[in-house]
């Protein structure tokens, strides 16, 4: 993978990350802030997150194919980074300070669910586009 293909990629999943970040923040919101009112400021929220969460990832950058247990290690080190860095961006609500356990459980547990589905996302995309050089290729042979 060259370096301008992860910056894509990533930058893709920059974007993925705002959108499920938002939706959400909308969930956490409902069940534990509903009476909350939000301010325009508070829509830079995701954004900055979703930002700060891209950072963990340059840790999967690689030049070569990294074996099958390399792989995994390093999405297992880029989960926890990620986790580390919503955990330290976000605060439960004051209303809910007995419940700050419950609340970073579910935070976390949200968090897992969004890098799985960024990551199926990615996978499906790859795929897809493996998919559609194969074809291009089989066409290309057969005209010779």
């Amino acid at each position: 993978m060259t370096l301008k293909e992860f910056i894509l990629s990533r930058v893709q999943v920059f974007f993925v990350l705002v959108t499920l970040i938002l939706f959400g923040s909308a969930i956490l919101g409902g069940i534990y802030a509903p009476e909350q009112e939000l301010h325009y400021h508070h829509l830079f929220s995701p954004i900055i997150i979703a930002a700060a969460c891209i950072l963990p990832t340059c840790v999967t950058y690689y030049k070569k194919e990294p074996t099958p247990v390399q792989y995994i290690i390093r999405q297992i080190i880029e989960l926890i980074l990620i986790e580390a860095v919503v955990m330290f961006l976000v605060q439960a609500p004051p209303k809910y300070s007995g419940n700050e356990i419950r609340f970073y459980l579910i935070l976390g547990i949200m968090i897992f669910i969004i890098y799985v589905f960024v990551e199926v996302m990615t996978w499906l995309q790859k795929s897809r586009q493996a998919k559609q050089l194969t074809q291009q290729l089989q066409v290309f042979l057969v005209k010779e």
